[in-house]
């Protein structure tokens, strides 16, 4: 009779084998695949666990290993990562027949969505109902008439921290651009006390979108609540009342294409998501930079407290007239520098697509293969934090882009690989109102304030920015809460 019993000797002989050969295996195929792949013990679930626990960490460490241009298996799907200036580019300026962005959208509606069977109408209200209407509001040559009032809600939000006592620093500039652009973009029919909710929606966000089980209930029921403001604002809007703004327009669009309460809530919560996500991130980031840097800090109050006086006259007179338009001009190129290099620095990816066909990808004098279904991740924090196109890439330098042909505008960064508001058709429509926003926000917390690191009230010793979170996707999260004493100037005594 045979025996099938094997010596331990013989199976760690096999297994010893095995390893040898898939070793063997993944180092020749290193060596041959443009672009590198990430290697990956498990066939199908691939860099999933990697990804999904920190995906900001796992796309710096992959960069750093294999280059700005690399691919990973996620779930059964073939990530492309790109990140050189030329492929971001061809990817962001792809024909949606080639690259769509179908799947960006969808990953969204996942996050902040709970039935599927709506995704599809959801979608389409949003990308070919609202957006059309978001183009021609957020024009260049229209976004004035959106933003007025904005600065006097902004005032008033800021004079509510003025009593001295430590608030964090957060919620200190980013409660009052949400509750300006609210007002401004939706008129009264929105309720300004949402805040929370908001930002506890908002804190999930990165956990939903690689969809990580078991996120809080608590982001849940804020959802639900303002899915709920969404709809009662659309209901009350009145269409023909310019006071009523955007949320008219978004009525009317509900009401003559018989879109459900439902559907549209959700079509303007994702409205609301692309308005407010990375800014929130990037205004956060700017105050936290500057707090690091005292020189930085001072050298743009001085300038601020210059350009109201000379381009205004007094803080009355900028609260009243301050528009983008007039924000544009070279006076505030140090306040617009300061922004554009905040976004620069906090910058991780700007968006995802699915290949349609298979296709080659140009990235200067090659190509990248790219197979039909598998995922193009545009990565813009490689360029963007590359030394051969921005010295001391790694530092926030305020006044990076202030010798620029366009000082004080949002093409300041004209000649420089810059994609934190995206590129070609992909380009943020919202681009305009968020630079406005944070100007707004920068030169009258500035123009008010001094502020005071709480840590660092009995210390000596310099304050230092929190750590980015390795959950961060799309600009990057905070790791800690910041909490700061803002003492008023002379400037607010004098208003």
């Amino acid at each position: 009779m045979t025996s099938y019993t094997l010596t331990t000797a013989q199976v760690s002989a096999l297994i010893v084998g095995l390893g040898f050969m898939f070793i063997t295996h993944v180092m020749s195929k290193k060596g041959s695949t443009h672009p590198p792949t990430v290697p990956s013990l498990l066939p199908w679930i691939g860099s999933a666990f990697g990804f999904v626990t920190g995906p900001n960490k796992f796309l710096n460490a992959c960069h750093a290993r294999f280059g700005p241009v690399f691919k990973f298996m996620l779930g059964g799907h073939n990530i492309l990562v790109v990140g050189t200036p030329e492929s971001i580019h061809n990817a962001h300026v792809a024909d949606h027949r080639i690259l769509t962005s179908r799947i960006q959208h969808y990953s969204h509606f996942q996050a902040f969505g709970s039935n599927p069977a709506l995704y599809a109408t959801i979608f389409d209200t949003f990308t070919n109902k609202f957006f059309p209407v978001l183009d021609r509001r957020l024009a260049k040559r229209a976004v004035d008439d959106v933003t007025t009032g904005y600065a006097e809600v902004v005032f008033q939000r800021l004079m509510l921290l003025s009593k001295g006592e430590s608030v964090s620093l957060r919620r200190s500039v980013t409660e009052p651009i949400y509750v300006g652009v609210t007002s401004a973009f939706l008129g009264n029919k929105f309720t300004p006390d949402s805040y929370d909710d908001w930002v506890t929606f908002f804190d999930s966000i990165p956990t939903r979108l690689v969809q990580r089980p078991f996120w809080s209930p608590p982001s849940t029921r804020a959802r639900e609540r303002l899915l709920q403001h969404f709809i009662t604002c659309l209901q009350g809007a009145n269409p023909d009342n310019d006071d009523d703004k955007l949320a008219g327009d978004f009525a009317r669009i509900v009401r003559e294409n018989d879109i459900s309460p439902e559907v549209g809530s959700h079509a303007m919560l994702a409205v609301m998501l692309a308005l407010h996500t990375n800014l929130f991130n990037v205004i956060f980031w700017l105050f936290s930079w500057l707090m690091a840097d005292p020189r930085a800090l001072s050298s743009l109050r001085d300038d601020i407290d210059k350009a109201i006086r000379e381009e205004f006259g007094n803080l009355q007179t900028f609260i009243a007239e301050a528009s983008p338009r007039k924000l544009e001009s070279p006076a505030f190129a140090l306040v617009n520098s300061a922004i554009l290099e905040a976004a620069r620095l906090s910058t991780l990816q700007s968006g995802i697509r699915q290949a349609e066909c298979d296709f080659e990808l140009k990235d200067g004098d090659s190509t990248i293969p790219v197979r039909k279904g598998e995922y193009v991740l545009i990565y813009p924090r490689a360029t963007q934090q590359d030394e051969a196109f921005y010295p001391d890439s790694h530092k926030f330098v305020s006044d990076r882009f202030v010798n620029s042909e366009h000082p004080g505008e949002i093409t300041a960064t004209s000649g420089k690989p810059y994609f934190a508001f995206g590129e070609g058709k992909h380009i943020c429509k919202g681009r305009y109102l968020a630079l406005y926003e944070m100007k707004v926000l920068t030169i009258l917390y500035l123009h008010l304030f001094d502020i005071i690191p709480a840590s660092t009230e009995s210390r000596s010793s310099g304050w230092e920015s929190p750590q980015p979170s390795p959950q961060s996707i799309g600009t990057i999260h905070p790791t800690d809460k910041v909490f700061v004493k803002l003492r008023p100037r002379a400037t607010l005594e004098r208003v």
